[in-house]
């Protein structure tokens, strides 16, 4: 599906993870949810680094909005031409289909997932490599933003070995803190290692760009992932949500009531329930 100019493709996990996980050759794995899709329209540079991926995998539920809202504009919207009706026919997707399509994506999610394929998401995906890490005996290289001023951040580093080593007991890993000062070293350091799978936690854009730059440069990284927050879950420096939560999709909504940044994370559900849709909407019209 194409949603804001990304090419995201319809993936089965089980495919993913095997191709990927056969290490024969390098992979790079984006996972675009509403907020970089909506960043990534603004900001060409990031569209032009995400399609650099060998695969785009559906991490954000509200993705499944969008789908719907490209398909039924494909099958419909398109037989109506161009013109004044065109005009009202999107008023009267406005009033109704988006209900519907917030319906399909409550209580019908498994049509979605059989129809658009997969929800694979970021932190699923990096346990999962993780486990495969460990029993299979692949060295991990994660390396974390450099942030000194944010205390949150520092104290999140002090623990960080520790607690995945309490995790992951025979995992092998290097953890390099990602200085644009030493980022040289760090990138000759991950080439020189036994390193196999990349972790990067640098945050929206700059992680992605660090997967491409360093895998790049280091051979010997078969597997490259842009992965957010996963590792804050990983370590216990913050609660993930329940499983029921993530299983019916309303993590977020566990988030607003347990995250210290209520209002950030208030601002980035109003971005993906609501102005993604619109956009999406407005972008047909187009």
């Amino acid at each position: 599906m194409k949603i804001l100019g990304l090419q995201i493709p319809v993936l089965r996990y089980t495919d993913l993870f095997d191709d990927i996980t056969s290490l024969s050759e390098q992979k790079i794995i984006f996972t675009p949810n509403p907020e970089i899709c909506l960043r990534a329209r603004q900001d060409r540079e990031f569209l032009d680094i995400l399609h650099q991926a060998d695969y785009l995998t559906s991490d954000g539920i509200w993705l499944y909005i969008g789908y719907q809202i490209e398909d039924f504009s494909a099958k419909y919207i398109s037989t109506l031409g161009k013109g004044g009706l065109r005009g009202v026919w999107f008023q009267v997707i406005h009033i109704l289909l988006l209900p519907y399509f917030f319906f399909n994506l409550m209580f019908r999610r498994s049509m979605l997932y059989e129809k658009y394929w997969d929800r694979i998401c970021g932190s699923d995906l990096t346990l999962d490599l993780l486990d495969f890490a460990e029993r299979k005996n692949k060295k991990v290289i994660i390396i974390d933003l450099y942030k000194p001023d944010d205390a949150k951040k520092v104290a999140s580093q002090e623990v960080f070995w520790p607690r995945l080593q309490q995790a992951y007991p025979k995992l092998r890993f290097d953890y390099h803190i990602y200085d644009p000062e030493n980022k040289t070293d760090i990138i000759w350091h991950i080439g020189d290692s036994e390193g196999e799978i990349l972790f990067s936690t640098l945050g929206m854009k700059s992680q992605e760009q660090s997967v491409i730059e360093i895998m790049g440069q280091c051979p010997n990284i078969k597997i490259g992932l842009g992965v957010g927050s996963s590792f804050d879950y990983i370590t216990w420096f913050q609660k993930r949500a329940p499983k029921i939560f993530r299983s019916i999709g309303i993590e977020w909504l566990y988030r607003i009531f347990t995250s210290p940044g209520k209002i950030q994370r208030l601002a980035r559900i109003y971005q993906a329930v609501i102005i993604f849709p619109i956009t999406v909407l407005r972008s047909l019209k187009k």
